[in-house]
């Protein structure tokens, strides 16, 4: 016994997603309002429609509340820290010293949105690098809109691989493929990925001027990134894929800028990149907060750190339920686990008070300062948080209810043979819904691997393909898009975000789809 595949059914279980696309880029309606409306039509699709009953509501709608909170969290954590350092005078002096090392707009763009924002995935991932890179780079003086979606778009090639590896660790267990197999096919499948993401920057920053002035540095990083993404899989290293392929391609892209930019200009430029500003603020203390982010999120992968805190986890459990058709949701504990010492929040928090007390010395910041950041976070992302928790428990109810397996069953039925087209496809609809690489495959990672085994494909790429899609697809998942425009004052206009992201992530998962088709024939 199971959902019937029909015709009827499939479109209904494709309402809340197409509800989604035409409320945010149609109707141009708010999150806030798009999230409750999807979560009430999910609601009374999955009870009326897909049989679930009262208490497989609740469970999925607290289900969905667990990732919310895991998620709200960081975003909390991340504006708190920008307001902080914003607040201090902390974000000019940066984007001043940055503006004054790489004068070229094309190569900070790329070196940030594409690079920085990468590395910091390596280490802490869950929206955290577009929290924190794209108000930089509004400080530049870029446009927000601009900002938010290169970073989007820029990191999105390094999700599988970063925050140490979780999304690559997930695919492994729902698939059964060991990393050593798997992690150089997801590596290999990146180098299309890592390139389109790359030009989409520059597309994205200033059209085919851009595009035609950065392409050099980018083909370069892009070698370097590559190579180094795969070889650190090869090496048997992949949870530090990410991290090293970024730091290569920080490398090339920053040296190719000084040494186009080298004479008097140029060394004036390096001579005072670090002196401090009008306020008496240097880089180096203005830095200080992110230092300690990062220095904080590489001790705390560690494993003797990890065995240390092992202890501190916080999580839900939940019972096995099973639908009026027969839908079976298997019993979960510790679901949307919470590992205090490798959580992003206590590190941003960290960070931003560390960088408080730092200001309050070397700067003379008052501690009206803290009070008024928590104000304006407070502010700036109430609206945010509603629309996040309740499009959660919307993917969440679809997922307990049947809804997501029973699209995925339809695109492979429809497909047969051409299954690995559809394959980034499934994995972008799994972190559009959840907003998560780690949530996509596990959602549709087995199922991508025992359908690839049906039809005789190879199913190491179509399970690869999986999460090379979901990373992607994170560029335009609604609570990714609500977390990086919270920082830059564009709360209310994700449409345009996602306006401009979509493109770019169907071009990828086009382009990938055909790469997919050809090597698990």
């Amino acid at each position: 016994m199971g959902i019937p595949l029909t015709i009827t059914n499939w479109l209904l279980a494709l309402a809340p997603i197409l509800l989604l696309f035409f409320g945010i880029l149609v109707f141009k309606w708010s999150t806030f309002k798009t999230g409750g409306i999807g979560w009430f039509v999910a609601a009374a699709l999955a009870v009326c429609v897909f049989k679930v009953s009262a208490k497989g509501l609740l469970i999925a709608c607290s289900k969905g509340l667990s990732l919310s909170l895991y998620v709200l969290l960081i975003i909390w954590a991340a504006v708190f820290l920008y307001n902080v350092a914003a607040g201090a005078g902390a974000v000019t002096v940066i984007g001043n010293t940055m503006t004054r090392l790489i004068k070229d707009r094309t190569l900070q763009c790329l070196l940030l949105a594409w690079c920085f924002t990468s590395l910091l995935q390596g280490l802490a991932g869950f929206g955290v690098p577009i929290a924190v890179v794209a108000p930089i780079m509004v400080m530049m003086g870029f446009d927000p809109l601009v900002a938010v979606a290169a970073c989007l778009v820029g990191h999105s090639w390094a999700i599988s691989f970063g925050s140490m590896g979780s999304s690559y660790n997930t695919i492994q267990l729902v698939t059964k493929i060991p990393g050593e197999v798997i992690g150089p096919a997801m590596a290999l499948l990146f180098i299309v990925p890592i390139f389109i993401t790359g030009l989409s920057v520059l597309h994205i920053h200033g059209g085919f001027a851009s595009v035609k002035r950065g392409l050099l540095p980018l083909l370069l990083g892009g070698v370097c990134i590559s190579g180094a993404l795969w070889g650190m899989n090869k090496l048997g290293m992949a949870q530090l894929a990410s991290l090293f392929a970024a730091a290569a391609g920080i490398i090339v892209i920053f040296v190719y800028a000084r040494i186009c930019e080298r004479g008097k200009d140029r060394l004036e430029a390096g001579a005072d990149a670090a002196a401090p500003a009008a306020g008496g603020m240097s880089f180096g203390v203005a830095a200080v907060p992110y230092i300690i982010l990062i220095l904080f999120s590489f001790v705390t992968q560690l494993p003797a750190v990890k065995s240390l805190f092992s202890g501190l986890v916080t999580g839900l459990s939940y019972p096995e339920v099973t639908t009026g058709l027969g839908y079976k949701v298997e019993a979960v504990s510790m679901y949307s686990k919470i590992t205090w010492i490798s959580h992003p929040a206590p590190a941003l928090l960290l960070s931003a008070f560390a960088g408080y007390f730092v200001y309050a010395k070397k700067a003379g910041a008052r501690p009206a300062l803290l009070k008024k950041a928590f104000a304006d976070t407070a502010k700036k992302i109430m609206p945010t948080s509603v629309g996040i928790t309740t499009m959660v428990m919307m993917a969440l109810i679809m997922s307990d209810s049947g809804m997501t397996n029973l699209l995925a069953r339809g695109i492979a039925l429809a497909l047969g043979a051409f299954f690995p087209l559809a394959s980034p496809f499934i994995g972008i609809l799994g972190s559009f819904l959840t907003g998560s690489n780690t949530n996509s495959n596990i959602m549709f990672g087995l199922l991508q691997y025992e359908t690839a085994e049906v039809i005789g494909k190879n199913a190491i790429w179509v399970a690869a393909a999986q999460s090379v899609g979901g990373s992607i697809g994170v560029s335009i998942s609604p609570s990714t898009i609500m977390m990086g425009s919270a920082n830059v004052g564009l709360t209310g206009e994700e449409n345009r975000v996602m306006g401009k992201t979509l493109k770019y992530c169907l071009i990828n998962a086009v382009v990938l789809a055909v790469v997919v088709y050809l090597v698990s024939m």
